[in-house]
C-alpha cells in the first residue's frame, strides 16, 4: 500500500468521529493545496471579530458605504416588491447590523414581516434574532444555521414573495469559478416577483485594501481565532505564532470577466508538524508553505460595473437597480429573474 493510500485510509477511519459539517475542513487541510473553506472562519467569535474590523477600519469603509447606500435606496428596493406577503431572507446575515433599514422599510409597508437570517454561526444568529424580535414587535425571525445555498433551499418552497439579501460583499468570498453556478441556482429558486439584492465591493485601491487587512492589525485577531477554533474542533496543537499572516492583491482588467481579488493565507515560518489528535492525523508544513483561507484563489473579489452586469446577464438576471457611493468604491445591486 502506498503512503498516499495509507493517508486516505487514516482520514476515512477518523472522519466518522467528525460532525458532517466539519468533514470538508479535514479534506481541505489534507489536500495538495492546503486550505480551509472560507465559511470556517465565521464561528460566533469569528463573526464578531469580522463585524468589529469592518465597522472600525479607518481606511477601508466597506460597512459605512453599504449602510449609507441601503439607507438612501431602501425605498427604491422595497417599492419593487409586490404588496402581497413578503419574506426577507438574508444570506450570511452575521449581526444583521445593516439589515435594519430594510426591516424597518418593509415593516412600514407591510405591517408585519418574517425575516430568515442564514449564517453558518447558528448560535450567533439565534442570539441576534432574539434581539431583533425584542426591538421590532411585528417582526418574526426564523434563523437558519447553515451554508448559503442550504438557506436558499430551506426557503425555496415558501409561498411568500421573497426579498433575498446577500450583503457585506460576502458573495465576493465565493470561489470565482462557483459564482456563476451559485447565481444560476439562486435564480432557479426565485419567481418573477422575487428580488435578489447584492452588496459588492468595487474598491481596487491596492494600498487601502492591503492596509485594511494588515497594517491596522499587527496580527489579525480574526485569523488567530481561526487557529484557536481549529485546535478546539480537532484537539489540535497548531501554533498561530509559527505562521505569518499574508495578503496579496491580484488585479485583473476591469473589462474582463474575472474580477480583481484579495488572496489571503497563512505562511509557515518553519518546517513543522500539526497534530489533530481527534483524527489521529498529522499534517506536515514545509517552511514557506501556504495554508489558504478560501477554497478558490480569491478571498474577497473587487468588481467593476461591467463585471457585475455581465455576471448578472450570464446568470439570467436583469439589473433593476444599480447604486454606488460617490467615489464608486461599493455598489448595491437589485436583480430580478428575467427568464420566468
Amino acid at each position: 500500500m502506498t503512503s498516499v493510500a495509507r493517508h486516505f485510509l487514516v482520514i476515512r477511519r477518523h472522519l466518522s468521529a467528525v460532525p458532517a459539517d466539519l468533514q470538508s475542513v479535514v479534506t481541505s487541510l489534507t489536500s495538495h493545496r492546503k486550505h480551509v473553506p472560507h465559511w470556517y472562519l465565521y464561528d460566533t467569535r469569528g463573526s464578531e471579530i469580522y463585524e468589529e474590523i469592518v465597522r472600525s477600519s479607518s481606511t477601508y469603509r466597506l460597512w459605512n458605504h453599504e449602510y449609507t447606500l441601503l439607507q438612501t435606496h431602501v425605498k427604491d428596493i422595497v417599492d419593487k416588491m409586490p404588496s402581497a406577503r413578503t419574506m426577507l431572507v438574508e444570506l450570511g446575515s452575521g449581526a444583521s447590523s445593516k439589515t435594519r433599514p430594510v426591516i424597518e422599510a418593509m415593516l412600514e409597508r407591510h405591517g408585519a414581516l418574517t425575516y430568515v437570517p442564514v449564517d453558518i454561526a447558528k448560535d450567533y444568529i439565534e442570539e441576534i434574532s432574539r434581539e431583533l424580535e425584542r426591538e421590532y414587535s411585528n417582526l418574526k425571525v426564523e434563523p437558519f444555521g447553515g451554508l448559503y445555498m442550504d438557506g436558499c433551499r430551506h426557503v425555496a418552497s415558501r409561498t411568500e414573495t421573497k426579498l433575498l439579501l446577500f450583503l457585506g460583499s460576502s458573495f465576493g468570498n465565493v470561489p470565482v469559478d462557483e459564482q456563476l453556478p451559485m447565481l444560476e441556482e439562486i435564480n432557479a429558486y426565485l419567481t418573477a416577483q422575487d428580488r435578489l439584492v447584492l452588496g459588492l465591493d468595487m474598491n481596487t485601491d491596492r494600498e487601502a485594501v492591503i492596509r485594511a487587512y494588515v497594517a491596522e492589525h499587527k496580527r489579525c485577531p480574526w485569523l488567530d481565532n481561526f487557529v484557536e477554533r481549529l485546535n478546539k474542533d480537532f484537539d489540535g496543537d497548531m501554533d498561530k505564532m509559527a505562521f505569518d499572516d499574508t495578503v496579496e492583491f491580484i488585479e485583473n482588467p476591469a473589462d474582463k470577466d474575472t474580477p480583481s481579488y484579495v488572496q489571503q493565507y497563512l505562511k509557515s515560518s518553519t518546517m513543522q508538524r500539526v497534530h489533530l489528535r481527534k483524527l489521529g492525523l498529522t499534517i506536515d508544513f514545509a517552511a514557506g508553505e501556504r495554508l489558504y483561507l478560501s477554497e478558490g484563489p480569491n478571498y474577497s473579489c473587487k468588481y467593476s460595473e461591467y463585471q457585475v452586469r455581465h455576471l448578472a446577464e450570464k446568470s439570467n438576471f436583469a439589473v433593476e437597480g444599480f447604486w454606488t457611493n460617490e467615489d464608486a468604491k461599493y455598489c448595491v445591486v437589485c436583480l430580478v429573474p428575467n427568464n420566468k
